[in-house]
């Protein structure tokens, strides 16, 4: 028994830097959302999701007047309302005018820049632009069809049940099915986040460590499938679910005039800045797991080497590429 406590300790038996899942980092994560830039994500989210409405609210304002707005929510959005919206919607008088989408589409690339920031932020390095592009069709690469097999399964299945007859579980296919489409973008999402950081941390500059960072970026998404599922699920389930409860809110209050409508804007503004939280709170969640991921694959590595064990030399090590 004494032979077996005088061995030596490794890497995986450091509770410091053994394999943790994002989950032990979920209390970590939840300080830091109304920093600089978490309150710079909530500022571009509710401003992406304001410019999104307000072209909305104003044709609502323009063709139904005083009318309901229960009685004309559910319509598509067809090419001659659209028409009606840039003709006689008055857009073109307001602050806003024409440059309504435009100035929605520089929005979200301020979410997209400051999701980027709080996040290498969370870690300490440095948010550069290269890492940020390059990390996009590398994340795809890696990522896209792995979550796009898991997709259709589970869209094929709901569909499947949803066909039984059995009114609950066409009640579940209805309800699943497009949380599952959301949840699908929202693991490609991760997935870039994971690779981004990895390349903030170290540019690959030969083959030998493309490869390590591809599979590095890999695994750390598929090593801990089922927590990442229940984080990316439950994240996608809360938002639309605050979404469609402002609009419920708004479908029961109606849109009898200009005020009714202002509140349903307000409303939804609030739904956004707590769904901009929420993104931080995972953004930070990815950060946190990934800095421990990354000093235990290293030191793994670094005692594989030292123990004479046939190993590619770690990226970001004073071993140059061949």
């Amino acid at each position: 028994m004494d032979s077996f406590s005088d061995r030596p300790s490794t890497v995986r038996a450091e509770e410091a830097l053994g394999h943790r899942g994002p989950w032990k980092f979920l209390i970590r994560a939840m300080p830091g959302g109304f920093s600089h830039w978490g309150i710079q994500l909530v500022l571009a989210w509710a401003s992406f999701q304001a410019f999104a409405t307000w072209p909305w609210i104003v044709y609502l304002k323009a063709k139904l007047g005083n009318s309901a707005l229960a009685n004309e929510w559910g319509e598509l959005l067809v090419a001659d309302d659209i028409w009606e919206v840039m003709e006689n919607g008055q857009l073109q008088d307001s602050i806003l005018g024409f440059w309504t989408i435009s100035v929605g589409i520089l929005a979200m690339l301020w979410v997209l820049w400051a999701s980027w920031k709080l996040q290498a932020k969370t870690v300490k390095l440095e948010a550069r632009l290269m890492p940020w592009l390059v990390s996009v069709p590398t994340a795809l690469l890696v990522g896209y069809l792995p979550l796009w097999v898991l997709h259709a399964l589970l869209w094929n299945m709901l569909a499947y049940l949803g066909s039984l007859g059995i009114q609950f579980l066409g009640w579940i296919n209805l309800i699943v099915g497009p949380l599952l489409h959301m949840a699908f973008g929202s693991a490609l999402m991760l997935q870039w986040w994971l690779c981004r950081l990895d390349l903030a941390l170290h540019f690959p500059k030969c083959k030998q460590e493309w490869t390590i960072h591809l599979k590095d970026s890999f695994l750390r998404l598929w090593s801990h499938p089922v927590q990442w599922g229940n984080i990316i699920f439950i994240g996608v389930a809360i938002r639309a679910g605050l979404a469609l409860w402002v609009l419920f809110l708004g479908w029961g209050c109606g849109g009898q005039n200009l005020s009714d409508l202002r509140m349903f804007f307000l409303l939804q503004t609030l739904a956004a800045t707590t769904n901009a939280w929420i993104i931080g709170w995972i953004l930070r969640i990815a950060a946190l797991y990934w800095e421990n991921d990354t000093k235990v694959r290293y030191e793994v590595r670094m005692l594989e080497k030292s123990n004479g064990q046939k190993q590619n030399p770690e990226y970001g090590s004073s071993t140059s590429c061949s």
